[in-house]
């Protein structure tokens, strides 16, 4: 199954000049995208064209480059005239791009879309409307594809409603590029901390779920976007260094003395489940010794949340891989 993708070149039609009118009638939002980009100009343009031919009445869109050395700049040039600012130099990182992109914005609702993924066809009305029609919704969240290399579908995911506890134990983590925020957020908490260059997403949501009540965060189902699971991601390719920043995290939010209880409870779980996922990632580049230590220190952690069969299943992965 492939996604559906517009003709980024399209004449507007009848049916999109009414579509227009009627959203600039609906006094929706401005929204600000920031695309940080560094070497992925095989995706890059695909990337550029799903927002542009959103054809959303109220768009600010920034391409932050950190200095590309692939084809990435000439495919920014080629779209420089429909952006309302781009540069390519070096900077301190992702969050770095995202936050001088939101910086420079002008817009009610700010986003990312990294330079491998891409917004479905109407994406940003469907956002804009949502916000338009709940002043109160903070934070929203809808449904992701994510894809392979080519395009094709490999699962979906839906969103689920955000907790503080779940987000420590690594379930049901949003989808980042079916994320959206007002601007008010951004201005009280900041957006994705420089320090952090795999999981500045993730320590955001934390953030915003013990910042603000439920009923600030809002789902809807729509898939939104399409991310690109592929071994030159970020993500794939960090081995443990993700989870070194958690462990980081843990440690500060844990020694909080503001923490609500429920949350300071999963302390020796949240652990736990961290140095789980470190025996896998560290199995899958061969490291078997440490992925052992890894598995132990999970184990010691938490044993009254040791799945038997699960644990047995990496032990046996790990001495007869």
């Amino acid at each position: 199954m492939r996604l559906p993708f517009p003709d980024p070149h399209h004449t507007l039609t009848a049916r999109d000049t009414a579509r227009t009118l009627a959203a600039t009638i609906m006094n929706l939002p401005g929204i600000s995208i920031v695309t940080p980009s560094f070497n992925q100009g095989q995706f890059l343009e695909r990337t550029i064209d799903s927002v542009l031919s959103q054809n959303y009445p109220n768009l600010e869109y920034f391409v932050m480059d950190a200095g590309s050395s692939d084809n990435s700049v000439d495919i920014i040039k080629r779209h420089s005239e429909h952006l309302d600012f781009w540069r390519s130099h070096s900077d301190k990182g992702q969050s770095d791009a995202i936050c001088e992109g939101w910086k420079r914005s002008k817009g009610e609702v700010l986003a990312w879309l990294n330079s491998d993924d891409y917004y479905y066809p109407n994406a940003l009305a469907t956002v804009g409307q949502f916000f338009a029609q709940h002043p109160d919704v903070l934070v929203l969240w809808g449904g992701i594809a994510i894809v392979d290399e080519k395009g094709a579908v490999i699962r979906t995911k839906q969103p689920k409603q955000l907790d503080a506890v779940g987000l420590l134990l690594f379930k049901d983590v949003p989808g980042q590029a079916a994320a959206f925020v007002r601007r008010s957020v951004f201005e009280q908490l900041g957006g994705p901390r420089l320090d952090l260059h795999y999981v500045m997403d993730w320590e955001l949501w934390l953030r915003i779920a013990l910042r603000y009540p439920p009923p600030a965060v809002a789902l809807i189902n729509d898939t939104l976007a399409g991310a690109t699971e592929w071994a030159g991601a970020k993500t794939s390719s960090a081995a443990t260094a993700d989870l070194v920043e958690v462990r980081r995290i843990f440690a500060e939010i844990f020694s909080s003395s503001t923490i609500p209880d429920e949350v300071r409870r999963v302390r020796r779980r949240a652990l736990a489940r961290s140095w789980w996922r470190q025996s896998k990632a560290e199995l899958n580049i061969g490291a078997r010794s440490a992925a052992a230590r890894s598995l132990a220190k999970s184990v010691y952690l938490s044993p009254g949340s040791v799945r038997i069969g699960k644990t047995l299943r990496q032990l046996r992965r790990i001495v007869f891989r």
